[in-house]
């Protein structure tokens, strides 16, 4: 099922979604598929509405928050200076510092914002708006504030909280693609399949894919620093003739995969761009890989400190250039894979051929 103008299936959108954000535990919970979305932010709503009702019934996260009250009890700590400058003790009571045990903290804070956000955009479903409206009445006695960047960096996820992570990572997606109309009132979208924020989603998908799909006393899957070989006599060489910088960018790969016991590395590149070929310069007929995007994993190759075979790939998303057998580009030192993934195909077809395309590198060394 393809929602309409969407370049990929509702439901694979979904499963991406799922592996980018690390919440497999929920991946088979919400059934895609039993209803029509307009769009991937229809969809999204109600994963959302899913989430809070699984919350409402196992219950609010709570919390130990900070705060000082005028109380004519002692509770916590009394603030002296703060009581007599504000004269409270004349009325016998006190300003206090104190932690309470609330449920009014940043992660249902969060979620509330997100509701009423969801009800105010035409764009969502009715019925999707619905659900929320009821499940608003158990967030009675929460506050609201949202997902900023500044407020995520308060929240931190452990066992006691694991429900809340995805409902947080679609509150994230929802606010950093809104668009309030003033005047109306109204929340719109940006478009969800923009390049920039699909190629962090096709990135981290891809990453945790192979993560939890290879075996791990095999294979080691992440995301390392490639550094820079700095020429160690350059500074002897150049000083006084130009300023001789030492210090560059750090260079941060999107997956490595080590074969630990064929002792083999894949360093592959994500891309997530409408069109995987580009013209050749003067020629409109013809069709070339961006030299760039070679490049930038010839370096990752050549500059990797890994003792053993190894090997670069860039893999985009198939739109009209279909090269899902791939392309090898025998550049000397560095032999480079280009390969498209057809994101419009089932999801279990999909997930055989991501794996198959690193056990077809393999198999040369077996």
């Amino acid at each position: 099922m393809k929602a309409k103008n969407s370049p990929i299936p509702i439901k694979n959108i979904y499963f991406m979604l799922c592996y980018a954000w690390d919440v497999l535990n929920v991946k088979d919970d919400v059934l895609v598929d039993e209803e029509n979305f307009k769009d991937a932010y229809d969809l999204l709503a109600r994963i959302f509405t899913y989430g809070v009702g699984k919350l409402i019934k196992s219950g609010f996260y709570k919390s130990y928050i900070n705060k000082q009250e005028s109380l004519s009890t002692l509770k916590g700590r009394i603030k002296i200076n703060e009581s007599l400058k504000s004269l409270t003790l004349i009325n016998k009571r006190y300003i206090c510092d104190f932690d309470d045990y609330s449920s009014n903290n940043v992660f249902n804070q969060i979620i509330k914002y997100t509701m009423n956000s969801i009800i105010k955009n035409p764009s969502i479903n009715l019925k999707t708006k619905d659900m929320i409206k009821k499940q608003l009445l158990f967030f009675t006695n929460i506050d609201e504030i949202a997902p900023s960047k500044i407020n995520r960096n308060k929240i931190f996820f452990n066992r006691n909280n694991t429900i809340y992570k995805m409902l947080i990572h679609v509150a994230i997606l929802l606010y950093d693609n809104a668009m309030v109309n003033e005047d109306a009132g109204n929340i719109a979208f940006k478009d969800f399949f923009r390049e920039e924020q699909m190629q962090k989603v096709f990135e981290l998908f891809l990453l945790n894919f192979y993560k939890v799909n290879l075996d791990n006393s095999i294979y080691k899957v992440h995301a390392p620093k490639i550094n820079w070989h700095i020429e160690e006599s350059a500074v002897e060489t150049w000083n006084g003739i130009f300023d001789v910088e030492t210090t560059l960018t750090d260079r941060r790969t999107d997956i490595v995969i080590e074969n630990k016991k064929l002792k083999t590395q894949f360093i592959i590149d994500a891309k997530y761009y409408e069109h995987t070929f580009i013209n050749a310069y003067m020629n409109d007929k013809e069709s070339r890989i961006r030299t760039s995007h070679l490049n930038q994993v010839r370096g990752y190759v050549l500059d990797s400190d890994f003792n053993g075979e190894k090997y670069g790939a860039l893999i985009y998303p198939m739109t009209k250039d279909d090269i899902k057998q791939g392309k090898l580009f025998p550049i000397k030192g560095s032999n480079i894979i280009v390969k498209t993934i057809n994101l419009n195909d089932k999801w279990q077809n999909i997930e055989n051929d991501l794996l198959e395309f690193v056990h077809k590198i393999e198999r040369r060394h077996i």
